[in-house]
This record gives C-alpha cells, sequence and structure tokens, in this order.
C-alpha cells in the first residue's frame, strides 16, 4: 500500500521517524548526537514544534511531537537534517545522501498516545542496548523518569496524558502490546492517521480529505527501524 500525502493537522500528536540512506548509521559518537540534538532544538523551538519524546539511534531517529503549524514538520525536520547532513558529510570528506528520502510521520489520537511514547522510548531496549529505557542517554526516558535534565526543551508529558514519573517508569519499563507496536509502525510508514473510526472520520473532515481506516494485518518487517 503507498504512502499518502502527508497529513498535518496542527495541534495533534505525530510520531514521526527517519532513517540513515541503506539502513547506514547516521551518528558515529556523541559529538553527533549532540550537533543533531542542537539543530532539532533550535529548529522546533523556531518553527513551532512542541517535542515531547524522541529516541536516537545509530541509524535512525523517532520523535513525538505536536506541529503547531502546518508546515512545523517540514520545516523541521527538512532543514535540521540537511544542516546535519552538512555537518556529517563534512566530517567524514564525503557526499550524497545521509537520509533515506522523507521523513515518515502519522497523526494519532489520545488512545495510542501513550503507547507511542512508550515505543518511542523503548526502542533501545528492543535493539538490546540496555535493559532499562532510562539507561539510554540518547532518549527522552530519562527525563520523564526523573533522572536526567534533558538536552534539548521537553514538554512535559504530563499536560498530554495523567501520569507521574515513578508510573511512568514503571510504564515504560513493562512490556508493550504487540498489536499496538504494529499498528504504530504501519501507520507512520503509510503515513495513515492511527486512531478510532471516529477519530480518522473527524479528521478526513477537518482537511477536506476522505481516509481510510487501514484493514488489520501485520506490516512488512522493516530492518533496522526498530
Amino acid at each position: 500500500m503507498p504512502r499518502t500525502a502527508r497529513i498535518v493537522v496542527p495541534n495533534l500528536p505525530y510520531h514521526i521517524t527517519q532513517r540513515g540512506n541503506y539502513r547506514q548509521d547516521v551518528f558515529e559518537d556523541d559529538e553527533d548526537r549532540l550537533s543533531y540534538l542542537s539543530w532539532i532544538d533550535y529548529y522546533s523551538k523556531k518553527y513551532k514544534l512542541s517535542i515531547f519524546a524522541y529516541c536516537l539511534m545509530d541509524n535512525h531517529v523517532h520523535f513525538i511531537g505536536i506541529p503547531r503549524e502546518e508546515d512545523s514538520l517540514a520545516r523541521v525536520f527538512s532543514i535540521s537534517h540537511m544542516r546535519y547532513s552538512q555537518y556529517f558529510n563534512k566530517k567524514k570528506n564525503a557526499s550524497g545522501h545521509l537520509w533515506q528520502g522523507r521523513f515518515y510521520s502519522c497523526v494519532m489520537d489520545e488512545d495510542y498516545l501513550a503507547a507511542a511514547l512508550r515505543y518511542v522510548e523503548r526502542n533501545p531496549v528492543r535493539a538490546g542496548i540496555v535493559r532499562k529505557p532510562w539507561r539510554w542517554k540518547w532518549s527522552s526516558a530519562g527525563v520523564h523518569v526523573g533522572q536526567e535534565d534533558g538536552v534539548i526543551n521537553l514538554e512535559n508529558i504530563t499536560s498530554l496524558i495523567d501520569t507521574t514519573a515513578e508510573e511512568w517508569k514503571e510504564y515504560i519499563n513493562s512490556d508493550e502490546n504487540d498489536e499496538k507496536v504494529e499498528k504504530i509502525r504501519k501507520h507512520t510508514l503509510l503515513g495513515r492517521p492511527l486512531g478510532t473510526k471516529d477519530f480518522v472520520a473527524k479528521l478526513g473532515r477537518r482537511i477536506g480529505r476522505v481516509l481510510n481506516v487501514l484493514p488489520r494485518g501485520r506490516p512488512k518487517k522493516q530492518r533496522g527501524n526498530k
């Protein structure tokens, strides 16, 4: 099933991800990660993208954010990733595309939001890098459980969901719902809204497009994108 034209509705939560071209690593060391996050932090403030969660893996990135304007997502990620590509290629004395095409994203309703936040912050656990999500320095998990100050400016997740630091720690340390994880992956890769039929129908009326709910089924496995 092909990807749809990107759907961006201000003030709704999105899962955003992008991976390296041919699944190559996009980060080699902590200096790379800090440089990348500095551009994300700067342009998210400039173009009004509220970031609630993120995770940097070696060859891909994940974010949960709320765009405040229709072009917030496009501006933040296209410019940040262009700037980072220039930095990385200069460092490596290389040329060519660092990122694989355009970034993936999907809008979601409140029922999937907590699951998507956990999905993002448990990436290093699923990859076998750490046993506890908050042990991975390059994600928002440590901030949300009260153990880190944070590298970039993050919005408080308590403005989205009713939780405390201890409750969130317990939640992200628990096993995920496989069906929800599959849906998050599939809808993000296809750019389809993730939520109830009512949510999708209301969203369609809001943007003047007919948006169909995806049928059940497992998505094709995407290597290097946990």
